[in-house]
């Protein structure tokens, strides 16, 4: 019977963790939040879209690092940081793959391929 008590508050506690942590990261764009809604079951895949702009910053390997507003399909807005391996080409829009926080991947799409309201908050 202990051993039962025991599993319940752990399990009880571990969910309590992750779902705690889920909100930490909720609104965050740090490495850490990423990398903590990567490895957390809570968190939900997502796409959002972005207008690419100038880089944040380029490391000494030609990593080049950026923030910006990203927008979901119904037009909401979530800070997303991103890196690429090379500089990208300004004003263009890609679609990218998320997971909360965390980046999985991104590809150039064009303009009629971004919902409606995404749209309208990337002009």
């Amino acid at each position: 019977m202990k051993i039962i008590k025991t599993i319940v508050v752990l399990a009880l506690l571990g969910g309590v963790a992750l779902f705690g942590a889920k909100l930490y990261t909720q609104n965050q764009s740090d490495e850490l939040s990423g990398t903590i809604d990567q490895l957390n079951p809570l968190v939900t895949k997502g796409e959002v879209y972005v207008k690419t702009k100038k880089a944040d910053s380029i490391n000494s390997y030609g990593i080049t690092t950026y923030k910006q507003q990203a927008v979901d399909k119904d037009g909401k807005k979530k800070e997303l940081t991103f890196t690429a391996d090379h500089e990208l080409v300004t004003d263009r829009y890609l679609k990218i793959y998320n997971k909360g926080a965390h980046v999985e991947t991104y590809e150039e799409v064009s303009e009629e391929a971004i919902p409606e309201k995404a749209l309208q908050q990337l002009k």
